[in-house]
């Protein structure tokens, strides 16, 4: 029998290109999305779907940017998708020809680089406000900036902040009572003495662990995100309270993006639909304990998440709420503050 050589590696070729459609590499924030999601997607399609964490959009860029290699989707927040579009690395994941589309909140498609709301898709969001341990905290006012950023004698020790350049100095910045991404020299030293004169009282700047030093008394009050927050309130109700600074806060979202160096478009295109379904979207942000931008799945979200004010702050609170935005090359500005407020 005669065999075509050339034939068998063509369809040897075809065969593995196939093999290779059928996978898909998320990279994501640590917990940061549905486990059962992730693998009942996997069963439902039979795409054998790998996730990696990183701790933050600079962790990830850099590692994007440095050459990994294998991922498809990655989860930005919006002012770092702004700056991936610039640097070329994401490609449009073309979501409006996609089935489920519909079902995705408009006001939600927030970054500047998506003006036609079709790059990424709106994935989370939420708030970064005050975790308190209510017992240490009797007496004093938590809904305020102040408790941190100048913090009454007694609870000297106990604050902890977020280590984080845009998170901690926005905050300062808008105790102060200016924009959250000023950009003013003047204010943003302003900002960064409000920071060094309250550091001394701090007990840590960090990002993780926070929930349990708050509950066990380590910390009285701990600037966090609200769904790790929430989830902390949820386990010790009578214990742990969360509340949104009345100044106003850092109102967060992250996107859905595909990388353009995916190697599996179309298996990550079905992700996509997959996360638009209003069921999906529901059970994935009941278990974030966060804010879903899918409008069709909020009947489907848990009442004592979707009920909860400081959860799913009312239209009055959302307009104190600030989104970090990508500032371009007067980031030099906050690396500045922020190896100031460090080295001390």
């Amino acid at each position: 029998m005669h065999i075509n050589r050339s034939a068998c590696a063509a369809l040897l070729a075809v065969a593995s290109l196939g093999a290779q459609a059928e996978e898909l590499h998320l990279y994501n924030w640590t917990i940061y999305i549905d486990p059962a999601v992730v693998s009942d997607f996997e069963k439902e399609t039979g795409i054998k779907t790998t996730l990696d964490n990183y701790g933050n959009n600079e962790e990830m860029l850099a590692k994007i940017q440095a050459g990994a290699q294998g991922y498809d989707i990655v989860f930005p927040s919006v002012f770092m998708q702004d700056i991936m579009t610039k640097l070329g690395l994401l490609q449009s994941a073309q979501l409006k020809t996609l089935k489920g589309y519909d079902n995705l909140g408009q006001q939600y498609f927030l970054a500047n680089s998506d003006p036609d709301h079709e790059i990424c898709m709106p994935y989370n969001w939420g708030t970064t406000g005050l975790i308190y341990n209510k017992a240490l905290t009797q007496g004093y006012e938590v809904n305020s900036w102040k408790i941190v950023f100048d913090p009454p004698k007694a609870l000297w020790g106990k604050i902890a902040v977020l280590d984080d350049v845009r998170e901690t100095i926005g905050a300062a910045l808008v105790y102060n009572g200016f924009d959250f991404n000023s950009t003013n020299p003047k204010e943003l030293a302003t900002a960064r003495d409000t920071i060094k004169r309250a550091k001394p009282h701090w007990a840590a700047m960090l990002t993780d662990g926070i929930g349990d030093k708050v509950i066990n008394g380590d910390f009285a009050v701990a600037q966090w995100w609200s769904g790790s927050a929430a989830q902390t309130v949820a386990s010790k109700p009578d214990a742990v309270g969360y509340a949104i600074p009345k100044e106003g806060a850092n109102g967060f979202q992250e996107d859905m993006c595909l990388l353009a160096s995916s190697q599996n478009v179309a298996a990550a295109r079905k992700f996509f639909e997959y996360m638009m379904r209003p069921e999906v979207a529901a059970k994935n942000a009941n278990w974030l304990f966060g804010g879903t931008p899918n409008t069709a799945a909020l009947p489907q979200i848990a009442p004592a998440l979707g009920q909860n004010p400081d959860l799913y702050p009312s239209d009055d609170v959302r307009k104190r709420l600030f989104l970090v935005r990508d500032l371009g090359d007067k980031i030099r500005l906050y690396d500045a503050v922020w190896t100031s407020v460090k080295a001390d």
